[in-house]
């Protein structure tokens, strides 16, 4: 989606959808982070979801670390369709 930049003071303003606000449930006043990228992107995150998404990567990081090694097992799906043998 497309959308022009607007003058707001000595600055630019990002109008963003409707839609998409819904989508995100942003209202107005609502906080967001905005970051220039080195790929020379713009990208806007909702205020808490950078955070939400950190502690989410270390959470499965350290899961994933606690897990490596143990044997792998037949999914329980796997079993039920071979006792079936449909």
């Amino acid at each position: 989606m497309q959308i022009t930049l607007s003058r707001w003071g000595n600055s630019l303003a990002v109008r963003i959808p409707a839609e998409i606000a819904r989508n995100l449930s942003l209202e107005e006043g609502a906080q967001v982070e905005c970051t220039a990228t080195p790929a020379g992107t713009l990208e806007l995150v909702p205020a808490g979801k950078e955070a939400r998404a950190d502690w989410m990567r270390r959470h499965f990081t350290q899961v994933n670390a606690r897990l490596d090694g143990q044997a792998m097992t037949t999914p329980s799906a796997q079993l039920q369709r071979e006792e079936e043998r449909y």
